[in-house]
């Protein structure tokens, strides 16, 4: 059987419980800097997604240029 100084009631188990741990603190600020990071690289990715449709868009207008003006200045 447990000795009466190792046992717990009920009120001191859930005071415990509430009590943040130096490990679930440091798991709650890896957790956000691993947010924080995951955010930086998604906002990164998307400005770049931009900047190459821009270009593609602008591809595509000066070749629909071209073509016109080969289809209206050939005789």
């Amino acid at each position: 059987m447990a000795d009466d100084d190792s046992r717990v009631t009920r009120r001191q188990y859930h005071r415990q419980d509430e009590e943040p741990d130096e490990s679930s603190t440091s798991g709650a600020t890896r957790r956000a800097y691993a947010a924080e990071n995951n955010r930086a690289l998604e906002e990164a990715k998307t400005k770049r997604l931009g900047r190459k449709l821009n270009w593609v868009i602008l591809g595509l207008v000066v070749a629909i240029v071209i073509v016109f003006l080969i289809l209206f200045l050939t005789p």
